[in-house]
């Protein structure tokens, strides 16, 4: 497996406890991204460095924003959830789990239609190790149903599409596997579940992951310094990108052409030593000249 040379840079300086689910928004030029661990909502300008945070009573796991403009999506405990940016307030959309209330949200975005995924996981003790087989994979849809997708999820994390729109891929970090489904654009159902890559421990936990325009996965690998980019359609390892943290938690595409890559990391759960050894864990990261490049990243439609 090759190991990719690229421009990395510092977007911003240790700035998250445990940062996760970035997004690129076109229409702001900022990245809006989360601290779990931190409770909180970010809109950053990797320009001014601005960053305007929300603050929340618990756990985050995703946020996206909405096509008409003006608040978020938020998926934070177990709560769907609209967040207006002028005023912070928070609506409850719905709750999801509800026999289960140590669950919590874990990662997220939108399909190409609009409707927002996200994944939930059970009480984690220990990071990476939870209670297995707690959590769920849903969808909130544009009409505010919800839509219950996968059951039996450990650590629902990262998730992609295929620019046919006939694909779906699903990490689950626990079980250090990815599976593909059979899309359907229209319903947004799933169907045809099969295990695509199952991750060799030496890489570390896959966690989030973005899709690039060949096809190809690129999966943050938690405990594992680096994003490695996977085929597929083989399973094959095609490629690996070294990071000098050992937390990456996600990534996503930025940019005006979607060619660079916006990548998170934690800092929250290293030791003293490990902090000393990796002092820019927790921040956020820009990653230029990969020759390739990814989709816009979809608004919710609702």
């Amino acid at each position: 497996m090759a190991a990719l040379s690229c421009d990395i840079s510092v977007v911003k300086e240790g700035c998250s406890e445990l940062g996760e689910g970035p997004h690129w928004d076109e229409k702001t030029q900022r990245i809006i991204w989360v601290d779990i661990l931190g409770h909180s909502v970010h809109l950053l300008d990797p320009v001014t460095g601005k960053d305007d945070q929300y603050k929340f009573d618990g756990p985050v796991g995703a946020a996206v924003p909405r096509q008409k403009g003006g608040s978020l999506v938020v998926a934070a405990k177990r709560d769907f959830l609209f967040l207006d940016l002028e005023t912070g307030y928070k609506e409850v959309v719905t709750s999801i789990d509800n026999d289960k209330p140590d669950n919590r949200f874990n990662d997220g975005k939108c399909d190409l239609t609009g409707r927002f995924w996200a994944g939930t996981m059970g009480p984690e003790p220990i990071p990476t190790k939870v209670v297995p087989n707690q959590g769920s994979l849903y969808s909130l849809n544009c009409d505010l149903t919800v839509q219950h997708l996968v059951d039996k999820v450990s650590i629902s994390n990262g998730i992609a599409w295929n620019g046919e729109k006939k694909a779906f891929y699903h990490v689950d970090t626990f079980e250090r596997k990815i599976d593909a489904f059979d899309y359907d654009a229209t319903s947004g159902t799933l169907l045809n579940r099969r295990t695509i890559v199952k991750v060799d421990p030496s890489l570390g936990y896959p966690d989030g992951m973005t899709i690039d325009v060949d096809g190809m996965l690129w999966v943050a690998m938690y405990n594992g310094w680096k994003i490695v980019r996977y085929n597929p359609d083989t399973g094959e390892c095609l490629s690996q990108l070294n990071l000098p943290v050992s937390k990456v938690t996600s990534c996503c595409w930025a940019g005006v052409n979607h060619d660079e890559l916006i990548v998170t990391s934690e800092r929250a759960r290293l030791s003293p030593e490990e902090r000393q050894q990796q002092p820019l864990a927790g921040s956020i990261f820009r990653i230029k000249n990969f020759g390739t490049r990814g989709l816009p990243a979809v608004a919710f439609n609702g």
